[in-house]
């Protein structure tokens, strides 16, 4: 009975999420004052402790906050002064195969976009720009969704990875667990186990581009391009799972682009594994050319003049990289002194836990808030301008930090739940048991699964790590499971389930005027996500279970 008590403001905000359509911030608060409520009133929570263990979930949603402000910043300078037009120009000549042209665009460029940006920003960009290039509206947008899965637990630089450890801080604390060291087996696990499915990730893409858009040759299509989409599925999980395990999770999407891009683009440029049959739509006029006519024809494709080049619009993601690498090295010493400078300590007292922040080591506060304005400026922006877009920015993600806030604020109200004046274990606990008890040492199959659902309804795998993953690690320890693997499962779901997520798909539709297709897009993005969950699960079972 507890259990269903305390999953009653999660599912209510998810009805209200999916079935009415009610927006995440309005669902969220909804589910926010839901769980105050049956703190108050069932779990004999003080109105003190309510207000303390809310305002202590607004702070630490700050961070997650910043991190988003800062990456949005940096894209919309890029596309006010023009550097993400050159970007993506850059991309589009690379091959005229259809199939190259999604792994390059929607598995590479996406990546480096989620990585750095999150926030739905990669499939909202890559599925025009796809559109641009001729694709079918439902097509490039089912394509974008499915490639930009697996850099979202890293995404944004990293910030669902580090929400996870924010969120159960204080239940690490209770157990004797030391957070960093748990976190950095998250991390791995997380990175373990999403290269090993993600692997695959290209070949379904384009499996899934040639099946809904071509009439004839589609199981050869698919089957010749495969070793290609394998090798392009290697050359970007290995650099991300290594940077995941030994430079921690704001990097791995970012420079697991940086690695496999130049390996891909090689192997297109010089003819390694691929095709001789160049794979167009029948919409192109001719649905087959052979490789050395498509190669002529990127050849004598006109490059349009530009005012920023390729390489100095690349320069602030560059940058980024290279400040994030030197500032998370742990033996150098600008980790520790950005840690210290501008460090915020809030006390217990009001609060029901201490409230320790580094300000200045947060991503978006250094370095997205400074290489963004620079940026502009080197790009020839007027400071009345880049103050422009930071309002904008401001304004994009408005509704998304009441989202986070909200839902931060709800999940501290569950896990301080414990201290009122009931007999009942606190509200995270009994849904623990209740799944514990249900599933019982199967409860690994679904964990993924729990995550994408979350993502599903949230939009966020942030929101639903928030959500969910202190349920995964009470689940884990009542079971006996490894706690790291459940969480690195929670993010790994989370991240499967951006393929489906309703605002990303709504949002990612009304980028290519594809309104009205919504319905199906997600049906047909449950596929992938189960096969995905799946593939996952086997990859925990195999490495970590």
């Amino acid at each position: 009975m507890f259990a269903v008590l305390a999953l009653t403001p999660i599912i209510a905000a998810m009805i209200l999420m999916g079935a009415l359509r009610v927006s995440p911030p309005v669902s969220l608060t909804a589910a926010l004052v839901g769980s105050a409520v049956l703190g108050f009133f069932v779990w004999g929570m003080p109105a003190d402790l309510i207000a303390g263990a809310s305002v202590l979930g607004a702070l630490k949603a700050l961070d997650i906050i910043l991190i988003i402000f800062g990456a949005i910043l940096l894209l919309n300078v890029l596309e006010k002064s023009g550097a993400l037009e050159v970007i993506n120009g850059s991309f589009s000549k690379i091959s005229s195969d259809r199939r190259i042209q999604t792994v390059i665009l929607a598995w590479l460029f996406s990546g480096f976009i989620e990585g750095a940006a999150g926030f739905g920003a990669a499939a909202a960009l890559t599925a025009p720009l796809l559109v641009g290039l001729g694709f079918p509206a439902v097509a490039a947008v089912a394509v974008a969704l499915i490639c930009n899965s697996m850099p979202v637990p890293f995404g944004a630089a990293g910030t669902p990875a580090i929400t996870v450890g924010k969120t159960l801080s204080e239940a690490l604390s209770a157990a004797g667990i030391e957070q960093s060291g748990f976190m950095a087996q998250v991390v791995e696990q997380t990175a373990g186990i999403f290269a090993s499915s993600g692997t695959f990730l290209p070949l379904i893409a384009v499996a899934f581009l040639v099946l809904t858009t071509s009439r004839e040759r589609r199981f050869f299509s698919i089957l010749e391009i495969t070793p290609f989409c394998l090798f392009s599925g290697l050359a970007f999980t290995v650099p991300w799972y290594l940077t995941a395990r030994f430079l921690g999770p704001e990097l791995p999407s970012m420079l697991g682009v940086v690695v496999g891009l130049p390996i891909v683009i090689l192997s297109v440029r010089t003819g390694f594994l691929i095709p001789k049959k160049v794979w167009r739509f029948e919409s192109d006029g001719n649905a087959e050319t052979s490789l050395e006519a498509s190669l002529a024809n990127v050849a004598e494709t006109p490059v349009p003049a530009a005012r920023i080049s390729v390489v100095k619009a690349w320069l602030p993601y560059a940058a980024i990289a290279m400040i994030l690498v030197l500032t998370r090295l742990e033996f150098l010493p600008f980790r520790e002194w950005l840690a210290s400078f501008g460090h915020i300590v809030v006390e217990k007292g009001f609060l029901p836990a201490k409230f320790d922040w580094a300000f200045f080591n947060n991503p978006g506060v250094i370095p997205f808030f400074p290489v963004a304005v620079g940026s502009g400026l080197c790009f020839g922006l007027r400071l009345r301008e880049i103050f422009g877009v930071c309002r904008a920015s401001e304004k994009q993600i408005r509704s998304a930090a009441i989202a986070i806030i909200a839902s931060v604020a709800m999940v501290q109200i569950m896990v301080f739940s414990g201290r009122g004046s009931g007999d009942m274990p606190e509200m995270l606990t009994a849904i623990a048991q209740a799944a514990a008890a249900l599933a019982g040492s199967a409860f690994p199959v679904i964990s993924p699964l729990i995550g994408a659902l979350g993502t599903f309804f949230s939009g966020s795998c942030t929101v639903s790590s928030i959500l969910f993953v202190s349920i995964q690690f009470d689940t884990a320890k009542l079971l006996a499971l490894p706690q790291e693997t459940l969480v690195a499962l929670q993010l790994v779901g989370g991240g499967v389930g951006s393929i489906v997520r309703i605002s990303g798909v709504i949002a990612a539709c009304a980028t290519v005027n594809a309104g009205g297709k919504e319905g199906r897009l997600m049906a047909l993005g449950c596929i992938p996500v189960v096969i995905l969950a799946l593939l996952s699960w086997l990859a925990a079972e195999i490495f970590y279970l």
